[in-house]
């Protein structure tokens, strides 16, 4: 079985794997946002068959979410939210982690609706009407899903919320704590 772990950014894969990918496992940095991780993921799946993908990153939570900084959240589904409703493009969740999950970690994931957006919820009006369709916004979900389901990968997208959407700036994101919990939750998962 290949399995393939993704993540926008360098930065993402050495605050989660800081000693290097668990043997097993390759690793693609695919960039940032939905054209970036579409090539670099759609190139990759040409070259290699893999049977299972699972996107690791960061994301930003919609404060009617109800979640908090640092949660970590299993991506059910995601749609790109700037071509709504013109455009029905919900992707689902079609993965499963590669471990049976025992109780203690189970309780620590929560489940979620994502918004993939090509430019973040930089207002209180935008994360309002955004939050009403889906509780995270990242740059790149939709697009790793809808590509893992035209190649047939099993997908599944774990993030870590690192900041709230809205009028926050970038400097007040909680980065380093939400890649933390991100690498506790994959050490206790992977091994």
């Amino acid at each position: 079985m290949s399995n393939l772990l993704v993540f926008a950014t360098e930065m993402e894969r050495d605050g989660v794997f800081p000693d290097g990918i668990p043997q097993g496992y390759d690793c693609l940095i695919s960039g940032v946002g939905i054209l970036s991780t579409t090539l670099t993921l759609g190139k990759t799946f040409q070259n290699k068959k893999y049977d299972n993908a699972i996107q690791i990153g960061i994301a930003g939570a919609y404060t009617s979410s109800g979640l908090e900084l640092g949660d970590l959240v299993e991506v059910i589904s995601d749609c790109l939210v700037e071509f709504l409703p013109w455009e029905p493009n919900t992707y689902f969740s079609s993965g499963t982690l590669p471990k049976q999950l025992d109780e203690n970690i189970q309780e620590r994931v929560k489940y979620a609706k994502g918004a993939t957006v090509l430019r973040c919820a930089n207002t209180d009006d935008m994360d309002i009407l955004r939050g009403k369709i889906a509780h995270i916004e990242t740059m790149e979900g939709a697009a790793f899903f809808a590509v893992c389901k035209e190649y047939g990968v099993q997908a599944t997208q774990i993030r870590t919320i690192s900041n709230y959407t809205g009028t926050g700036e970038r400097e007040e994101w909680k980065t380093e704590g939400a890649l933390l919990k991100l690498k506790e939750f994959f050490i206790a998962i992977l091994g």
